[in-house]
């Protein structure tokens, strides 16, 4: 909670007269302070010039008067965030595979930060997001890449069967309900699976291989993948694990080619350095809040 003045610019209303505020210039003001029915952002710029938001409403909206005159309001803003925030906005656009880094630099040290990121395609096609940060690399190496799918894919179910094997891990691939056969993802340069251990442990994982650097990674969490429709822009809200299209309505998993909702990993960013990497042909924004405790407004 915080107080705040609400006047005329100095530098665009010079007289002592032009500063005063009519009967109906304050209604105005005081309807469109008080008018929204929910929580809403408020940009702030500190003395220090930092630029942060907080959310909350005015609870208090007084007139502001020197001998009967109004010049403007005296406000109470009641925040219903804990802390004020920070907005970052990295824009970029993706051809082929690229690494990129984004740097969350939030107050907490131990939790992450959800971002919101919009995709705008440039063709159909299967793409993915990989936070490099926010993922367990089982293994990786060197991979030789053919022209024909079908033996790419072989070679890389042979890298699974390999290290499930050093490991003692039993391997159970996801199937595609269209085709019935072993789900493929990403331009075919991917599977989905499952592996359980002795002690009956189980945990999804994926496997991929570039073509740019011919390298191969069996991973666990941190991969995101879907199928984009050049007519078709969509926005992932990672914190209220929502995809939606540049109208705002909801898009069905299904029509980004995700059947099932344990297929999708919600991008987050650690504290500090995120190192992404993406394929793909499209562009890319994402947009996070990083809280700030400690920072005075």
């Amino acid at each position: 909670m915080f107080d705040l003045h609400i006047a005329k610019s100095f530098d665009e209303y010079t007289s002592q007269e032009e500063m005063e505020f009519t009967p109906d210039e304050y209604d105005a003001l005081v309807t469109w302070l008080s008018s929204p029915q929910e929580n809403k952002w408020m940009t702030i710029t500190t003395e220090n010039n930092k630029v942060t938001k907080v959310k909350g409403y005015f609870s208090s909206i007084q007139p502001y008067d020197n001998w009967g005159i109004c010049y403007g309001a005296r406000c109470t803003f009641t925040c219903n965030s804990p802390f004020s925030y920070t907005e970052k906005t990295y824009e970029t656009n993706i051809s082929g595979v690229q690494n990129f880094l984004l740097n969350n630099e939030s107050s907490d040290y131990y939790d992450y930060v959800y971002p919101t990121f919009i995709i705008k395609p440039t063709r159909n096609e299967e793409i993915f997001i990989h936070n490099l940060s926010d993922t367990e690399v089982l293994d990786n190496g060197s991979f030789t890449v053919s022209s024909t799918p079908s033996t790419n894919i072989g070679a890389l179910q042979d890298k699974i069967t390999a290290y499930a094997q050093r490991n003692n891990l039993t391997v159970e691939y996801m199937i595609d309900d269209d085709t019935k056969d072993i789900k493929r993802i990403c331009n075919e340069t991917g599977l989905l699976f499952y592996m359980t251990d002795y002690y009956g442990i189980k945990h999804k994982y994926v496997a991929y291989f570039t073509s740019t650097d011919r390298q191969y990674y069996i991973c666990r969490g941190g991969f995101f993948y879907c199928t984009l429709l050049l007519a078709l822009t969509v926005t992932v809200d990672c914190k209220n694990l929502g995809v939606y299209d540049s109208l705002n309505r909801p898009v069905l998993f299904t029509e980004i080619g995700i059947q099932d909702e344990d297929e999708i990993y919600w991008l987050r960013l650690i504290h500090g350095n995120n190192s992404i990497r993406a394929m793909g042909n499209f562009s890319l924004t994402v947009n996070y809040l990083e809280p700030r405790k400690g920072l005075l407004i």
